[in-house]
């Protein structure tokens, strides 16, 4: 993929190929969460510390059983059916995987919510099935790292949107203390990127585009120091995974795509370590 551009039939197939190893963290975690688990006094394991960034993200959104959820890139519908169960509100999930979009359909069977529940093929920049004024909150679970033109999305979420309606993301991003990014920094950070099919961007682009979007009340919340245990763990595995990968992709049983992944995990981890990455809550709202 080039430096700056984001092909959706890329993005989803890398994204198809990972989902054994995913199933596998799966299996041992107990839920079906992609995302990093944040980690404090009472939540101290990998389940429950990515149940509570869920928690963490729909508490900043004042989610309740009166709301419509827009749950871009929603992945296996983790997040989609625990604010369907946590919190009874309506929850639409889209995403660009027909494979993960049937997972997510699954897991919300399996825990009763499927009538409150509708998962959709359609990509955050178009939104195609989503009808204008007809969501309460847009919500991203390191779902808008998978863009390069943030702009846009946020374009989208606002036409869908009720006025005074609310955004809630989490997200990987450059930190404002990053500074300039040596000439190896930034063959790291293209490989993280090309690896994951995301784009990571400045934190305070980001915060610039919700205003000049026409959002309101922007909040933007650094909860770094809350998934450095998670982003570590994914180190260590990686790097035990990844050697091992290396020898199986010679014949043939994990694929190139797999092993670029636990390399780019691996990367992320000593970049959040170093300050030069950071994890951010936003919300904001649109005004009515």
């Amino acid at each position: 993929m080039a430096d700056d551009a984001l092909d959706t039939d890329e993005v989803a197939a890398i994204y198809d190929e990972l989902l054994q190893t995913y199933k596998k963290q799966w299996d041992h975690q107990g839920h079906r969460s992609l995302h990093l688990g944040y980690y404090d006094d009472d939540h101290t394991e990998p389940g429950s510390a990515a149940m509570n960034t869920m928690r963490i993200l729909s508490n900043a959104a004042g989610i309740t059983e009166s709301d419509t959820v827009l749950n871009i890139g929603c992945g296996a519908g983790e997040d989609s059916v625990w604010n369907a169960r946590a919190h009874g509100a309506t929850v639409i999930g889209v995403n660009i995987s027909e494979q993960q979009l049937e997972l997510a359909r699954e897991n919300a069977r399996n825990h009763d919510v499927a009538e409150l529940t509708d998962f959709r093929y359609d990509d955050f920049h178009e939104l195609s099935t989503v009808e204008d004024d007809a969501v309460d909150v847009v919500w991203g679970l390191e779902a808008l790292s998978h863009s390069h033109d943030r702009a846009v999305a946020l374009e989208q979420a606002r036409r869908v949107l009720e006025a005074g309606g609310r955004v809630a993301f989490t997200d990987i991003f450059l930190r404002p203390g990053a500074g300039s990014l040596s000439e190896d920094d930034k063959r790291q950070l293209a490989q993280i990127n090309d690896a994951l099919g995301i784009r990571i961007g400045p934190i305070s682009a980001f915060d610039e585009t919700l205003e000049s979007t026409g959002f309101t009340e922007v909040s933007i919340r650094n909860m770094t120091d809350g998934i450095r245990k998670s982003t570590k763990r994914r180190q260590q595995f990686s790097k035990v995974a990844g050697p091992v990968g290396k020898v199986l992709d010679t014949l043939g049983t994990v694929s190139s795509t797999q092993v670029d992944a636990f390399d780019a995990h691996s990367s992320i981890h000593d970049f959040v370590e170093r300050g030069v990455i950071g994890y951010y809550l936003a919300t904001a709202t649109l005004s009515a």
